[in-house]
């Protein structure tokens, strides 16, 4: 994939979407009346570390469906970080057939077993719900001197940059990889942490000089510690606070990006467990509460479910393994 088709991601992205009717629930669920529900708590995986984008999100919707009754047991989420996402993946491999475990999911869920030539992948797993489609921000410390872009590019220019991320050749990293080619800078230097929490923290507490958090694992220490200077996003994000926020493309750098939040089963899950969760996610999708959620944290609100998320999911692959070859790291 050369410079004439750029990383527009979300033009392609939005392609997929419109094709299989995003914002539409494709997948409808048997009659509450008659379906499956848990007998136990259900174990809520989280595929990164404590304060990160999943786990934020994790645990607002368990929150919501106990606020709001929607389940006759609790979701309790539980972090399984490590490995940029395999040991949640690993883990919840060993679930097959358990209707008790669902897992939340990032773009690792794609990446990391093509980078790890692991003996699985996502079409291992049973398709629940794609929620929200994620943004990154470029973000420095307030007391930054930087306070453009252009500022960023002409000190990258000069000498190599300290940064940080979620995990090791994960999405954080290939955007910064892709910025390093798109910017002409000096080689970067990318310091890889469990989750999006630690990364912002780092941030904060100068110890790296900037980040592509997501809005809502930075947002907290906004303005006070951290400011962002872009988003990767295809276009600006009217009707919000940032809307005055520019995009990479615009500035000159064709480097756009969203983020799978996506529910996942494991393999094997019966058929009236996934039937049961894709209703209960299509329920928390419409409260208000989650709504407002994904406002505040500058999410794309995107549902699909069932067979044909897993269909949206092929080409969101595809799309993986084109940048992630073009940046070096598939061969």
């Amino acid at each position: 994939m050369g410079r004439q088709s750029g990383w527009v991601w979300s033009v392609l992205l939005e392609s997929i979407l419109i094709a299989w009717g995003a914002g539409s629930v494709l997948f409808t669920p048997r009659d509450a009346g008659a379906a499956w529900q848990p007998t136990k708590p259900v174990e809520f995986v989280i595929m990164a570390g404590p304060g990160g984008g999943a786990d934020i999100y994790a645990r607002f919707i368990a929150g919501l469906i106990e606020k709001n009754k929607l389940a006759p047991v609790p979701f309790v989420p539980v972090n399984r970080d490590g490995g940029a996402g395999a040991v949640a993946m690993e883990y919840t491999k060993g679930k097959e057939g358990d209707p008790h475990t669902i897992m939340i999911t990032l773009s690792s869920f794609i990446m990391t077993p093509l980078i790890q030539k692991l003996p699985f992948s996502y079409k291992n797993y049973t398709p629940i719900a794609l929620l929200a489609l994620d943004n990154f921000w470029l973000w420095v410390n307030t007391e930054s001197p930087w306070k453009s872009v252009a500022d960023v590019v002409a000190e990258c220019k000069k000498r190599g940059l300290k940064v940080a991320g979620t995990g090791t050749k994960q999405e954080d990293e290939l955007i910064f990889a892709f910025f390093e080619q798109r910017a002409g800078c000096k080689p970067i230097a990318y310091v890889p942490f469990k989750g999006g929490g630690t990364v912002a923290a780092s941030l904060v507490g100068k110890h790296v000089e900037a980040t592509v958090n997501n809005p809502s694992e930075a947002l907290p220490h906004y303005p006070d510690k951290v400011i962002p200077l872009a988003t990767f996003a295809e276009k600006r994000h009217q009707g919000t606070p940032y809307k005055d926020l520019p995009t990479m493309k615009e500035l000159g750098y064709p480097i756009t990006y969203q983020m799978i939040r996506g529910i996942f089963g494991p393999p094997k899950m019966p058929k009236e467990a996934q039937e049961y969760y894709v209703g209960l996610m299509k329920k928390v999708f419409e409260l208000k509460e989650f709504q407002e959620f994904l406002d505040k944290n500058v999410l794309a609100p995107t549902f699909l479910a069932g067979p044909e998320f897993a269909k949206w999911l092929d080409g969101y692959n595809d799309l993986h393994k084109e940048v992630m070859t073009e940046a070096g790291w598939l061969k």
